[in-house]
């Protein structure tokens, strides 16, 4: 009885054992086959005094209207320069730049119940700058302002005179960055007020939330991808007159350089019934903007 007591004590000892092994292995092959944690990655500006960055810029614009029945299309193409000078870089990692706009080529066609009109400018070639494009006067290849930008991409404009943009950003000229180093899928995002006018001469505030998610990692550079979203209820009217926020597109930072070096944003938005029944807008916009340079887009051309 005893023999047979111990027996079955010894049996019982080796399943035991027999199965913590197979549970230590089965363990051991789970974390084997686990994915290694995602590495993170810290996003920020990095500038140096006295550098000189060059822009490519390709911008295109149709706004298609259709009121009472009545269709107008204005449409813009534009390719320009502008350069970036940083003027000083504080302890903070803050740079300050010149900027200005070197050179510009751009077309407009309009048409309406009147007809169609061509109109066309090269700063290079053109001493006269026609009507609709006369307030590129007096900017060509002159400071227009200093702006600053911090490490997470927080930017102030200081004007030297008055041109398009001085009031508004005329693109975005950085996305901010987040504070936490982030993994590929990881995003971010920012609350932007804007102002509209009513009709009956007060103003209406307006909440866009642009959202960035880091999207891959490749060769250094850092693909992140943005999108803008109404956050206010709006009436068609009132869309109708920030046609310009729907952007949504990419920006390619270069980790080792610690700025852009690419960004694409493109707008495509229809509002119908902004003045009245079957009353239509249609915006397409689309900017493509990298360093002089890149295979990836038109060379900047020689500065003279």
């Amino acid at each position: 009885m005893m023999q047979r007591f111990f027996l079955y004590a010894a049996f019982f000892c080796a399943a035991v054992f027999l199965l913590l092994v197979l549970c230590f292995r089965h363990e051991q092959n789970i974390r084997a086959d686990s994915p290694a944690t995602q590495p993170k990655y810290l996003l920020r500006y990095r500038f140096q005094k006295g550098k000189v960055m060059r822009w490519n810029v390709l911008q295109s614009l149709k706004i298609r209207t259709s009121v009472s029945g009545v269709e107008e299309v204005v449409e813009t193409t534009s390719r320009s320069t502008k350069v970036w000078t940083v003027i000083s870089v504080d302890n903070e990692g803050t740079a300050t730049f010149e900027y200005l706009v070197d050179d510009v080529n751009m077309r407009q066609f309009q048409t309406d119940k009147d007809g169609a009109k061509i109109a066309e400018y090269n700063s290079r070639k053109d001493k006269n700058i026609p009507g609709a494009f006369i307030n590129l006067d007096g900017t060509i290849g002159v400071p227009l302002a200093h702006i600053s930008i911090d490490v997470l991409g927080k930017t102030t404009k200081k004007p030297l005179r008055i041109y398009s943009g001085s009031t508004s950003t005329e693109n975005r000229i950085v996305i901010p960055l987040p504070k936490e180093p982030v993994g590929i899928g990881d995003s971010w995002s920012e609350v932007m007020p804007v102002e509209i006018g009513l009709p009956n001469g007060t103003v209406k505030k307006i909440n866009t939330r642009q959202e960035f998610t880091l999207f891959n990692i490749h060769s250094g550079i850092a693909v992140i991808k943005f999108t803008t979203r109404i956050l206010t209820p709006l009436t068609p009217k009132e869309e109708s007159q920030i046609l310009d926020k729907f952007s949504s597109g990419n920006m390619e930072l270069d980790l080792d350089a610690g700025h852009f070096i690419r960004q694409e944003t493109t707008i495509d938005k229809r509002v119908v019934g902004f003045q009245g029944v079957g009353d239509n807008i249609h915006y397409l916009a689309r900017l493509t903007e990298c360093c002089c340079g890149l295979n990836s887009c038109e060379l900047c051309p020689p500065k003279n």
